[in-house]
């Protein structure tokens, strides 16, 4: 079974998808509009008065409205010429918000603070923002903003680095940080545009990722960095399949080193290489760049110190956790639990006969099915995927997490941190139906005991 077999959208829909030529400006112009409706809502947000009850209705009826397009994309033709202007339309429309406030998340003002505190020659896992030894650092607004002061930074080196130069770039302005954002966005839109060439995939699949309203509402309004993260992944993956392998996995271990999710990926370059010295480069590149990333800090401070802490204790909207919750109370007995049933599955899918790009997608999504946190802007790491795999039951996790942000507002109008069983079950429900109707109807084979063919 090939990619493009793999997972797509067009086994859902019908025969219509091989329309007559006369039909393609008719859809071209229904996804023109359903583009504009859509685009609308969120050019809104630049012209009302900041709320967070404006932005969470915004991005759950922008992720309706995505959806609709999706269906739109897959089931007709399109033209080249309008799929280029319409990734560009989208493009743009990430530009106006360049000096947009992040409204749904305070994420910002600590890679502010963290820029801050390096830029005056201070190691940022070091101190808690709140730490009297940085009062004079202290302004009206950083560590003001920052959520929990009282914690000390749980951001890698490379993201440390981005702080920095963002920091010095835009001062207290978030421009700084979106500009490396929109390079970002650029980097996974050109290395989608190779892949697609590599895998001889419809170019219009790209809009999948382009339109994304998860890509607009957690980075280009929010500015978290995952973004970074997973262009990186994205590049070095390009990389691998044009046969630039090292640079590619050094690439790999930059992602690394802003946040950890591509390390998933390395057993999978490891078990596509035919050599020993091409095994051996795809471990110990990609790792290499993550040890001395970490170098320049680990001599003053314990940089995994938070990390540690935060996967031990901190949960959100985490699936299987909050079932099995439901069973056990005990928060470490539930995690190793869930930690022992992914370990099951990625092994499942390590041996396995799938494909390289399915066990890439399949061990990300899985994993925020199994990860106890599962915060919306954490699913671009497999989002950045569904323009190749373009799973439904994947599409759809990208748009319900939209719905998560009621906890956000509930949060900020109470202080009372609290997750709704409604809002799970719509939101997960649907994934776990959509999720096993593909594995049935596209009739994977598990068989474990054989090894994917190289492609």
């Amino acid at each position: 079974m090939t990619v493009e077999e793999y997972l797509t959208l067009d086994h859902f829909c019908n025969k219509k998808a091989m329309q007559t030529k006369s039909d393609t400006p008719n859809k071209t112009m229904l996804l023109m509009f359903i583009t504009g409706l859509e685009a609308s809502l969120i050019i809104m947000l630049l012209f009302f008065p900041k709320s967070l009850e404006g932005y969470t209705s915004a991005f759950i009826v922008c992720s309706a409205i995505y959806l609709l397009m999706c269906i739109v994309v897959f089931k007709n033709s399109l033209k080249e010429r309008d799929i280029i202007l319409l990734i560009g339309f989208w493009f743009l429309l990430k530009i106006l918000f360049l000096t947009y406030q992040p409204i749904g998340s305070d994420d910002y003002y600590r890679y502010l603070w963290d820029g801050k505190v390096q830029l005056n020659g201070i190691n940022p896992f070091l101190y808690a923002p709140n730490d009297q030894r940085l009062n004079s650092l202290h302004s009206e607004l950083l560590p003001a903003k920052v959520s929990y002061p009282n914690i000390k930074t749980i951001y890698f080196p490379v993201s440390q680095v981005l702080f920095v130069v963002s920091s010095a770039i835009g001062s207290s302005s978030v421009w700084g940080l979106k500009l490396f954002l929109l390079l970002c966005d650029i980097l996974i839109l050109v290395s989608l545009y190779f892949l697609f060439r590599k895998l001889d995939l419809p170019i219009k699949y790209i809009l999948l990722y382009a339109a994304l309203p998860l890509i607009h509402f957690q980075f280009f309004i929010d500015a978290h960095i995952d973004i970074a993260g997973a262009a990186l992944m994205m590049a070095a993956i390009t990389l691998y399949l044009y046969q630039k392998k090292y640079f590619g996995y050094v690439l790999l271990g930059l992602s690394l080193s802003i946040k950890p999710p591509a390390i998933l990926l390395l057993p999978f370059f490891f078990q596509k290489e035919n050599t020993i010295k091409g095994k051996t480069a795809s471990i110990v590149l990609p790792v290499s760049i993550l040890i001395l990333s970490f170098l320049p800090y680990v001599f003053t401070a314990s940089p995994i110190e938070t990390l540690i802490n935060y996967s031990s204790h901190w949960t959100f909207n985490g699936m299987i956790y909050n079932f099995v919750q439901i069973l056990i109370s005990d928060n470490y007995t539930i995690r190793i639990i869930c930690g022992a049933l992914y370990i099951t599955v990625y092994a499942v899918l390590f041996f396995s006969k799938l494909d390289f790009f399915k066990k890439i997608y399949l061990s990300i999504f899985l994993l925020m099915i199994f990860s106890p946190i599962v915060h919306p802007w954490y699913l671009i790491w497999f989002a950045v995927l569904l323009p190749i795999t373009r799973s439904f039951s994947g599409l759809y996790f990208v748009s319900a997490v939209s719905l998560t942000f009621f906890t956000v507002m509930n949060f900020q109008t109470t202080n009372n941190w609290m997750e709704y069983p409604v809002v799970l079950l719509a939101e997960y429900l649907p994934i776990v139906i959509l999720f096993f109707y593909e594995m049935i109807k596209l009739k994977f084979d598990w068989n474990i005991f054989e090894r994917s063919i190289p492609e």
